[in-house]
């Protein structure tokens, strides 16, 4: 029964890869290069507990506000069914926030109404492999890859230590890479048109640094040249790391929401 049931799906996935390799979708390009920016609103907090994998004992949100992210991608089809997908993009921060509630970050405890200056960077970059199944009109994709992202963050402000009030500086810089899902979706109203939906997921738990990374947009595509166009889409992004340390653990909420533009090239 069991081998009757692993032909059978083997037969399926056949069946659906030709049927795709078949079909020469206006929806996809063999090769498409995406250079622009995101111009988000980006929300910054900083989290602590003072014992590994603990319950957070502190929290300051320390920015909110509109910010342009540069982004780029690009999309590579072969054999009309598969494709290779490469993302990048990067956010720097700095801010300044003072201190109304008692917060403790990596065992230092600064001080009710100091100033906490932070200096934040965040790169990311994915690549991912997509199968593509439909038709001439319409194509939804299913892909497996790896996403790789650092995290910097430095934070100086007011503490008191054994009695005397100084300025105290602490600083993280990690990095990791985990394995990356994503979906998407595509429609051409005609060859110089499209429309289009792209969510993706990346979590990593254990290491020096963990978390997760959800990214989801919805975007338009217009080609008045053949080979040039312009790409417009609103995107949201949910991004929660956490340093595992030996004695405290240190987090980053970065939430992400804003439309982008594209110059979209293709060949």
């Amino acid at each position: 029964m069991t081998t009757a049931c692993s032909r059978l799906f083997a037969a399926t996935l056949a069946v659906f890869a030709t049927d795709a390799a078949r079909a020469e979708s206006r929806a996809l390009d063999p090769a498409s290069l995406w250079l622009g920016g995101y111009f988000t609103n980006a929300d910054l907090a900083i989290r602590a507990s003072t014992d590994p994998g603990g319950i957070d004992t502190g929290r300051v949100d320390l920015a909110s506000g509109h910010e342009t992210v540069g982004r780029a991608r690009l999309d590579l089809v072969f054999w009309e069914s598969q494709g290779l997908t490469f993302d990048y993009y990067s956010l720097g921060r700095s801010t300044r926030h003072v201190l109304d509630q008692p917060f403790s970050y990596q065992g230092t405890a600064y001080d009710l109404d100091s100033t906490l200056t932070a200096k934040f960077d965040l790169a990311a970059g994915s690549a991912a492999w997509r199968f593509w199944f439909g038709g001439e009109d319409d194509v939804f994709g299913l892909g497996l890859g790896a996403v790789y992202y650092q995290a910097k963050l430095r934070v100086t402000g007011t503490a008191t230590l054994n009695g005397v009030s100084t300025d105290v500086a602490q600083r993280w810089d990690e990095d990791a890479v985990a394995p990356l899902v994503t979906l998407g979706y595509r429609h051409a109203f005609s060859e110089d048109l499209r429309v289009y939906l792209d969510a993706s997921g990346v979590r990593k738990n254990g290491g020096a640094l963990s978390g997760h990374i959800y990214d989801a947009r919805i975007g338009l595509e217009w080609f008045p040249w053949h080979d040039v166009g312009v790409g417009a889409e609103y995107g949201v992004s949910r991004i929660r790391l956490r340093r595992n340390g030996d004695l405290y653990d240190a987090g980053l909420d970065i939430d992400l929401d804003g439309p982008s533009l594209f110059a979209r090239y293709r060949f």
